[in-house]
């Protein structure tokens, strides 16, 4: 029993490691940031999905006091923090709220409450954070910036649920 949690707690702190370090990569190779970002929230999912909720919550809290002192450009810790807080919410919403039996009204209702979570990491970014992301004024404004929002969160979500099925086929969990 204890050496199950102890090899849990490492794994754990193994991805925090391997989060930290591709974070700093993505910081020093400009050109795959997002990239590099959205790896390393991948692994907290990870994380979740082999050792259970605590243990990635455990690498979510560790990797974001981490980023906060080693990565020098803070809008990656954010973009950080929103990926992997999605991910973390959304394991939470499917392991422990999502009771229904069906597996596709299951993935049905996930897709939903997904949907809604990442709108409520989103529509804040965009109304507090946008003079963060662009500069100037776009001329459509909020709305091609929703909609591109979106379009980015479904291929987010469906990199992660490959992610996870691929990783988790591999490795047997």
């Amino acid at each position: 029993m204890h050496i199950k949690k102890t090899y849990a707690m490492a794994a754990a702190a193994l991805m925090a490691a391997l989060s930290v370090v591709l974070l700093l990569i993505g910081v020093y190779i400009p050109v795959n940031t997002l990239f590099f970002t959205a790896m390393a929230a991948y692994l907290a999912g990870y994380t979740i999905n082999k050792y259970g909720i605590k243990y990635g919550g455990a690498q979510l809290v560790v990797c974001a006091l981490l980023d906060m002192f080693f990565i020098p450009d803070k809008l990656n810790w954010i973009v950080y923090l929103c990926l992997s807080g999605y991910i973390f919410f959304s394991e939470v919403i499917f392991q422990r709220w999502n009771r229904v039996r069906d597996r596709k009204k299951k993935m049905r209702v996930q897709l939903v409450c997904n949907g809604i979570l990442f709108n409520m990491i989103y529509i804040p970014v965009l109304m507090f954070g946008r003079q963060l992301l662009f500069t100037g004024e776009m001329p459509a404004g909020s709305i091609v910036l929703w909609l591109a929002g979106q379009v980015g969160w479904i291929i987010y979500d469906k990199g992660y649920r490959v992610f996870i099925q691929t990783v988790g086929e591999r490795t047997g969990g």
